[in-house]
């Protein structure tokens, strides 16, 4: 523990590796922007360096005498990483501390030490803590005095700290203390119920970000290739749906590998992982006689396994431990069609009978904290065992090596939060390992028959942008929807490729044909077919004013980009097809008088909303076409093609598909909305009114949203903190 006497003392200068050029610029920004502002935060993909970019920020306070909090939510590695010196094995900062729960610390003596600064008797002093930790009982002086005296706080992984005991400690501070957060993914939740770091506070903004595709451009981050393997599994029959679409509420979902039969398929979806893994991965490595390290994230299981545990008891961390014992050879999808059960290992182990690791080893939460050490401590040797590492929930965040090259998703997500911290585990640079590009494969199975087990279930909530979620096309159209995606797939420094393996014919070497074929982003034809599937389930439905259906069909046309001919030719099918779909309810004769009212409006105003947002996308991020191409695409859109007139072209749209003709009724309409949906306003209205309020008025959210840069009215509306969540969802997932 550090005596307050020797902080007045005097202290050793900390030394840090200089700042590039372009990170320094991005510090005197960040100093600049707090001499004006208390609250704000980065937003950067893991491994651009903001942590490194967080300490000169800390030495420039330390230097002038102050105090600085590093604060963490319970990610306790990720504390102690950046509160020690690797090289020199000692603290970064001299006079420092590290409060955590792993680290037992004399609480009088440091808040003796926080008192002296707070009189000015010190010179500066870094406190590296958990939130947690800070929170406990045993540490209220100390809280006390940090709220008192500390003059800045970099919280890391700030997304942890939305609408919970992070988000109040963060609003206690008072004025005097400056607040940075830094972050890769600035939201937290699934779809439909997202929250975001502005949210903390209503000072809280932006102060830098920089995107994935933009740093791998500009070599800050490894090339990235990411291979899709589709398995022939039926989503439903390998994950628990026990409690229906709700299940996809949650981050993940759950394997169930409770019959004989489940585990089965199980298997052979983790066995064509190893398949890939072996063909794309071991056989490519074996040529330069280095074998590349490769994190596997696998998932949950809710039910007791099949075969294997004692009185019904439920094994921890199962799949990792059964995907490693397949990966290691024990377990083989072959050898299950020998016999009617499988047959799983009595035990499962991560060491060699010479005590030496396996190839393949698993890491969970059961592990003594020793054996964990020494399982990631061995992970991280280049060219040594074990080169496969595989956990459920451990390493997601703060796990830091640049070694690794691969990465295998073995698991559905329905967190972008928690996809984009997934990623970034194998983005990193690495001049010790010598590794050219990160490799990601993820196992992606059918989704096809959620539709029909679960029909109009999928209108409920948000289950549509769930059920799509699932989509690794979908997830990756999210991940890179910012920056210059495009560019750095034209360029070849982001590949998206799905692949088929194929047994060899006879006669020819071990192993399986590889068929790769490329990606498209946006995923036309894929959000095509599922807005099909929504209308097939409209087009059977003959009762009811179609409410949730045709809020779900706007929802999903906003999802929808244009970025060459090709997505114009497969929009405009699907616009004639709702068409047709318009023109057969006007005539069907199973509709009452309600629904032959309401259903032929809902297919035309998701006709034009989808046209409108085309030409939008058209319009906006068209930027890479010629004229000539823009003007061919207004022709196959079925406007005149004419890019001149494409303001013309849009309010068409909205005069045909809306309830609101004109922008002045739009601009309007929505201020009503906006009054409305306050939570302060919201809470209050009764069951009828909120009905109205989803019926008539948040439809004009999606046609507002197509109008945002054409009106300053609705530009400043849409930007304001006013709007509940439900709306801000809409906005700011587009």
């Amino acid at each position: 523990m550090i005596d307050s006497k020797e902080i007045i003392a005097g202290m050793e200068t900390v030394e840090l590796e200089p700042l590039r050029e372009d990170k320094k610029k991005i510090f005197e920004d960040i100093l600049k922007y707090f001499e004006t502002n208390q609250r704000g935060y980065i937003k950067v993909p893991t491994g651009w360096g903001k942590t490194f970019l967080s300490k000169h920020i800390m030495k420039k306070y330390y230097d002038e005498g102050k105090l600085v909090l590093f604060l963490v939510s319970k990610n306790n590695p990720l504390l102690s990483q950046t509160y020690y010196d690797r090289k020199k094995n000692q603290p970064l900062f001299p006079s420092s501390e590290l409060l955590s729960s792993a680290q037992r610390v004399d609480r009088k003596e440091l808040a003796a030490t926080l008192r002296a600064l707070g009189q000015g008797k010190g010179k500066g002093f870094v406190l590296f803590a958990s939130l947690q930790t800070v929170l406990g009982k045993q540490s209220s002086e100390i809280k006390d005095l940090i709220f008192e005296f500390t003059d800045l706080v970099i919280v890391d992984e700030i997304h942890n700290f939305i609408n919970n005991r992070g988000n109040d400690f963060l609003n206690e501070f008072g004025e005097r203390t400056k607040i940075l957060g830094m972050t890769a993914t600035p939201f937290q939740g699934v779809v439909g119920n997202v929250k975001f770091v502005d949210e903390i506070a209503g000072d809280m903004r932006e102060v830098y970000t920089k995107t994935l595709p933009e740093c791998i451009l500009d070599n800050e981050l490894a090339p990235l290739k990411y291979t899709i393997a589709e398995s022939s599994e039926d989503i439903f029959e390998i994950f628990d749906f026990e409690k229906g679409l709700d299940e996809l509420d949650k981050q993940d979902l759950f394997l169930d590998c409770s019959t004989a039969d489940r585990l089965k398929k199980v298997i052979r979806r983790t066995q064509l992982a190893k398949d890939v893994y072996d063909s794309m991965v071991k056989q490519k490595h074996a040529k330069v006689k280095k074998r590349a390290k490769t994190l596997v994230f696998c998932a949950p299981v809710r039910k007791r396994v099949y075969g294997a545990g004692a009185s019904g008891k439920e094994i921890n961390a199962f799949h990792a431990k059964l995907t490693s014992s397949v990966f290691n050879g024990e377990i083989s999808a072959q050898e299950l069609e020998k016999g009617p059960e499988p047959v799983l290992p009595v035990n499962f182990e991560n060491y060699t009978p010479e005590g030496e690791f396996r190839d393949t080893v698993f890491i969970s939460s059961e592990l003594p904290k020793d054996e964990q050490n020494a399982i990631l401590a061995a992970f991280r040797e280049i060219g040594k065992p074990p080169y496969v590492l595989c956990t459920v929930g451990m390493l997601i965040e703060g796990f830091d090596f640049p070694g690794l090259e691969t990465l295998i998703l073995l698991r559905p997500t329905l967190s972008m939060r928690l996809f984009e911290q997934q990623v970034g585990r194998v983005t990193r640079l690495s001049p010790v390992s010598g590794k050219q590009q990160a490799n990601i494969f993820e196992i992606s199975d059918s989704i096809d028959s959620l539709y029909q087990r679960f029909g109009e279930g999928v209108f409920s909530g948000e289950k549509v942008d769930q059920v799509q979620m699932l989509q690794p096309e979908i997830r990756l159209e999210e991940l890179f929807s910012e920056g210059d995606a495009a560019r750095a797939i034209e360029e070849g420094k982001i590949e998206i490729k799905k692949v088929k393996l194929e047994p060899q014919r006879k006669g020819k070497r071990k192993g399986a044909k590889i068929r790769e074929t490329p990606v498209r982003l946006p995923p036309t034809s894929i959000r095509a077919k599922h807005f099909s599937r929504l209308l097939a389930l409209t087009e059977e439905k003959d009762v009811g004013a179609f409410e949730r259906e045709k809020r779900e069909l706007m929802r999903a046309t906003l999802r929808f980009r244009v970025r060459e001919l090709r997505d114009a030719e497969e929009l405009a099918e699907l616009a004639d097809n709702i068409n047709k779909l318009r023109r057969e309810a006007y005539e069907d004769r199973r509709l009452g008088d309600v629904s032959r009212q309401h259903k032929p409006k809902v297919f035309g105003e998701a006709e034009w909303l989808l046209k409108l947002q085309a030409l939008n996308s058209l319009k906006y991020n068209g930027g890479h076409l010629s004229m000539p191409e823009k003007n061919r695409i207004l022709k196959t859109l079925g406007f005149e093609p004419d890019f001149r007139k494409m303001d013309k072209h849009r309010l068409k749209c909205l005069k045909l598909g809306s309830a609101q003709k004109t922008l002045p009724e739009l601009v309007k309409v929505l201020g009503f909305v906006s009054r409305l949906s306050s939570p302060k306003t919201y809470q209050f209205l009764d069951k009828k009114k909120k009905d109205q309020w989803k019926r008539e008025f948040l439809p004009a959210v999606y046609w507002g949203f197509c109008f945002i840069d054409d009106s300053p009215e609705l530009k400043e509306l849409f930007e304001s903190t006013e709007w509940d969540r439900r709306v801000k969802n809409i906005i700011r997932q587009k």
